[in-house]
């Protein structure tokens, strides 16, 4: 009987097993925690997207606008036109002592002063102005002009001289053109359909050149001679809805920054 009690039990299989397991356990290398170091370097890179984004969104915004702002001003107010040609010497491009031939002075054009806003303008086009406008015969050139004669006015040339008759002047009046220089002063000649009498009709302008000589405008319909001059009365005359604004100051050459002003005739 004392041999059996000092016979060692056998261990049970179970205790040895969960022994085997929490020393494969121990043996596992443990799973490193993320380092604090690239945690902080990204977020800092996503700081920098956000402020990329944000950025490109703020200069989007603003560009849109600035050209919102211009196409506004543009449209509506003011606008920049280069001058071409002589037609407009001595007033315009006359540039060093001489009549420029090509693209010359800079100027900016009054749109708002004619704009109509719901059958209301701050002014209508009157003798005298500079104005911008589309000749009656094609929408993609513009042209510079001096208005002569408003609706219900007779614009006559006598003898080189330009003569406004309407209910005012029933007899006629001389328009002092000081504007003109010596070579065109009491030079005004008609056309070569020989036209000396124009009876302006509402709604519609005539308009001049100050370099008359040298000035494709309502007297040739605004067409030169390669282009067949007039082909009708109508061709003479330009429509209101055809100006687009009136010429209001030279911004180049620097040295010749100057307004523009309207010629008055009544003085």
């Amino acid at each position: 009987m004392k041999e059996q009690e000092n016979t060692p039990k056998p261990e049970t299989p179970k205790v040895k097993a969960q022994s085997e397991v929490e020393q494969i356990m121990k043996a596992q290398p443990k799973p490193e925690e993320p380092k604090k170091e690239n945690t902080e370097a990204n977020e800092e890179q996503e700081k920098q997207q956000n402020k990329f984004i944000t950025f490109i969104l703020d200069l989007g915004l603003n560009l849109l606008i600035v050209f919102g702002l211009v196409y506004v001003i543009q449209t509506f107010i003011a606008s920049p036109f280069k001058v071409f040609g002589p037609s407009m010497c001595n007033t315009l491009n006359f540039i060093e002592e001489e009549c420029h031939q090509g693209y010359g002075e800079y100027i900016i054009v009054n749109k708002l002063v004619y704009k109509n806003f719901f059958g209301w303008s701050l002014t209508e086009p009157t003798r005298g102005d500079i104005v911008v406008f589309h000749p009656p015969h094609t929408d993609k050139d513009f042209f510079i002009k001096r208005i002569i004669g408003i609706p219900g006015d007779t614009i006559k040339l006598i003898d080189g001289k330009v003569f406004l008759f309407n209910d005012e002047y029933e007899t006629g009046y001389e328009l002092p053109e000081d504007y003109l220089n010596k070579e065109n002063s009491d030079n005004t000649i008609p056309s070569t359909n020989r036209v000396t009498t124009f009876e302006v009709p509402d709604g519609k302008f005539f308009l001049m050149g100050d370099n008359r000589s040298h000035s494709t405008d309502s007297r040739s319909c605004f067409r030169d001679a390669f282009q067949g001059g007039c082909r009708g009365e109508e061709g003479y005359f330009l429509n209101s809805s055809n100006i687009e604004g009136r010429a209001w100051v030279v911004l180049w050459p620097f040295e010749l920054i100057r307004m523009i002003d309207r010629a008055d005739y009544f003085k």
